[in-house]
């Protein structure tokens, strides 16, 4: 028998092959609008640690409003670097510490933590612009303004009380 008849009769012998389905590979995707001027509402903020740059971080989530503030155009993300420490640090030059006193209406007090939460639940006018990577998306590139007064204060830490804990001064 020749070679050429002993192969065509192993592929005859095989199983067909079946084709398994390629996984998904997913990305994160963010979203994309016309840069400009825009009032967002920053929806929420997390502090992490960053493990591909190996520093802190703090993520601000922005809905992205219509001119009517009716309608979320997008989703828009910003960034600030918490350094490279142990744990987060906010000096007092950094773009987190001036807006965190932009938003807090003053300076931090001995005792205030510099909790992201003085930015959550509030409305801000924004400067959207778009990245500059392979797969552009929009970013806050800075607060213009803090539109909306911020509703609670934490200063005062939970041991300390005046008048007995009736919370105001005789």
């Amino acid at each position: 028998m020749s070679a050429r008849r002993k192969l065509a009769i192993v592929h005859q012998q095989r199983p067909p092959l079946v084709h398994a389905a390629e996984p998904e590979i997913a990305w994160q995707d963010y979203d994309r609008i016309e840069p400009g001027v825009y009032f967002g509402y920053c929806k929420w903020a997390k502090r992490y640690q960053y493990p591909r740059f190996r520093r802190w971080t703090c993520l601000l989530r922005f809905d992205v409003l219509s001119d009517d503030l009716l309608q979320v155009l997008a989703r828009v993300p910003w960034w600030m670097n918490l350094g490279k420490r142990e744990k987060p640090h906010a000096g007092r030059g950094s773009r987190y510490f001036r807006e965190w006193v932009r938003a807090n209406g003053r300076p931090p007090t001995r005792g205030d933590r510099l909790s992201p939460k003085v930015f959550t639940r509030r409305m801000a006018r924004v400067e959207i612009a778009d990245t500059k990577s392979a797969a552009p998306y929009s970013v806050v590139r800075r607060i213009i303004s803090w539109e909306t007064a911020l509703q609670f204060r934490v200063n005062q830490s939970a041991s300390h009380t005046v008048n007995g804990g009736m919370g105001y001064e005789k």
